[in-house]
């Protein structure tokens, strides 16, 4: 049963394939304007190809697993009169839109928490692993390049003036539900500098470049 659902997936794949008109440069760049370019999209290409393919060009998703719906369960709290997380309360607006282009590519980022006024950022991050925001991780985190990078594009913003927290909160299975290990988040400050959001832009170029060549190398090889 299962080798059979399998390739039916397949056939699936190569049939959507095969009806795909292939793009020039110029056309496939221009999805982004009905489609913006974001964080979540360049790092699933980064990780893998095949998925990002599968999802962004063929229209085929996977389903939210238990853990993720349970981080945006939380992450849709925090803020609001209902927080799975009173202690924490960022300024500003929630779900900060942001969207310019990096070159000729559009690309948005929706951040978690952005105050104008005072220039703060907040993102907030869900996980089982213990250690799986460390300071290092968080300052080499570039969806917060990104978002420093969008920041400047639109406002002229200088990443050096924002206050950039990112904020921890640990989860278990508990039973066959996932639930917070405390409601004290652990709060990590981090920086950007003007040098890292130009470096990043270029990275995205080049990022948007490499999905291409990967676009076209699949309609080539199917």
């Amino acid at each position: 049963m299962g080798l059979h659902k399998n390739k039916e997936i397949v056939d699936e794949r190569v049939l959507l394939i095969k009806q795909l008109k292939p793009l020039t440069k110029k056309q496939f760049i221009a999805r982004f304007e009905d489609r913006p370019l974001s964080y979540s999209q360049k790092s699933k290409f980064e990780y893998d190809p095949d998925a990002w393919f599968d999802d962004y060009v063929l229209g085929i998703k996977e389903p939210p697993n238990a853990l993720m719906e349970f981080g945006t369960l939380v992450g849709d709290s925090i803020g609001t009169e209902n927080s799975m997380v009173p202690s924490l309360v960022p300024p500003g607006v929630k779900e900060y839109e942001m969207k310019a282009y990096v070159g000729n590519v559009l690309m948005i980022g929706f951040a978690d928490h952005y105050c104008p006024d005072i220039l703060e950022l907040n993102e907030n991050k869900t996980s089982p692993t213990k250690d799986r925001w460390t300071q290092k991780k968080v300052d080499e985190h570039e969806q917060l390049t990104m978002y420093c990078l969008l920041l400047f594009l639109l406002n002229k913003t200088k990443p050096e003036d924002v206050a950039i927290w990112l904020n921890f909160m640990r989860t278990r299975l508990a039973g066959t539900k996932y639930k917070l290990v405390d409601q004290e988040p652990l709060r990590f400050p981090t920086k950007r500098s003007m040098l890292q959001i130009t470096q990043y832009s270029g990275q995205v170029l080049k990022t948007v470049d490499e999905m291409y060549a990967y676009y076209c190398h699949k309609l080539k090889s199917t």
